[in-house]
């Protein structure tokens, strides 16, 4: 806690008080002001009685906030977990312990709050140890080109499954049905409230690179019900000399079962006039890659999260999961 001797005092911000959280983060981050429509759609989610700020006179100069979850441990369990987020500081503020008095107040709250675990994706991996974070996953990025996605023989097949095409947004009950089925079994993902999953399927076109398609939700299911699902996109391209040069990126691909996995892999891993493949954030143990007739060709590279995964914290600066 905070006494009035701290010369950077903490304490929650309120919605009144988000344009000056977020200028702290903004400045610490080289990004840009929030426009009318995001700052809306980050203050709907933000758990601003979690969002600390560290004062400096009336100027927050620090910030720190968590969104509340429960998270899929070994063992099959949900433990209540904080996602720790927007932790910045201005520049001109470095170096004065403002980052120190703001992570020992908020896992002070996350122990008050009965919560046995905090969990962050470190911008700067270097800073977050010495307040007792360590790697607690991994995980596997995926690039293959044209032609080196195809199956093996011996991959799983179910010839009563079938893949439909759905908006995401209209979507969202089967992918609910998907997620849950798979949640316990996999240790680091997030258990969805109806606020996350809008988050997941948001795809606003000002958040688009440029050329890249809507987001698209293929589904696999059968007379029982949805399977597995993947969400993804694609950046439509021509080479210099004609030749279908597109990239389709998978956001996130979940199956309840290996059949299922595989016939979403197959069906994406050979669109027509697509170059290459890209897919981010996956489990260290994919089925995929036992699935793959080259493995090799995955080209898998791995890492410790990153902003491109939603089942692990990554994308959690008010789009869906938590960041930074």
């Amino acid at each position: 806690m905070t006494t009035g001797d701290d010369p950077y005092p903490i304490r929650p911000v309120g919605l009144e008080e988000f344009d000056a959280f977020s200028n702290v983060d903004m400045h610490a981050f080289h990004s840009s002001p929030l426009s009318d429509e995001d700052r809306q759609r980050v203050t709907s989610r933000l758990e601003f009685d979690r969002s600390l700020a560290a004062f400096d006179g009336a100027m927050p100069v620090g910030t720190a906030g968590a969104f509340s979850f429960q998270l899929a441990v070994p063992g099959l369990l949900l433990l209540p977990a904080a996602g720790v987020t927007w932790v910045s500081v201005l520049p001109s503020h470095r170096r004065r312990g403002v980052l120190t008095s703001l992570m020992r107040r908020q896992l002070a709250d996350v122990r008050d709050r009965g919560e046995p675990l905090a969990v962050l994706w470190a911008s700067e991996s270097v800073i977050y140890p010495r307040y007792g974070y360590g790697r607690a996953m991994w995980h596997a990025d995926f690039t293959l080109f044209r032609g080196e996605g195809a199956l093996a023989k011996t991959a799983p097949a179910d010839g009563g499954l079938r893949l439909r095409l759905m908006d995401p947004p209209a979507a969202l009950p089967e992918l609910v049905k998907v997620y849950d089925a798979v949640l316990p079994s996999r240790p680091g993902f997030i258990a969805r409230n109806e606020l996350w999953w809008r988050a997941v399927v948001d795809d606003p076109p000002a958040h688009r690179r440029p050329g890249t398609s809507p987001l698209h939700c293929l589904l696999a299911e059968d007379d029982s019900g949805p399977r597995g699902y993947a969400l993804y996109s694609a950046a439509s391209r021509w080479s210099d000399t004609s030749l279908p040069d597109s990239t389709l990126t998978v956001r996130e691909m979940v199956g309840a079962d290996a059949a299922a996995s595989a016939a979403l892999a197959a069906d994406l891993l050979s669109r027509d006039l697509t170059a290459e493949f890209r897919l981010r954030g996956r489990p260290v143990d994919d089925p995929l890659l036992y699935q793959l007739a080259d493995p090799r060709r995955a080209r898998a590279r791995l890492t410790d999260c990153g902003p491109g995964s939603l089942t692990s914290p990554a994308r959690w600066r008010g789009a869906g999961t938590p960041a930074r």
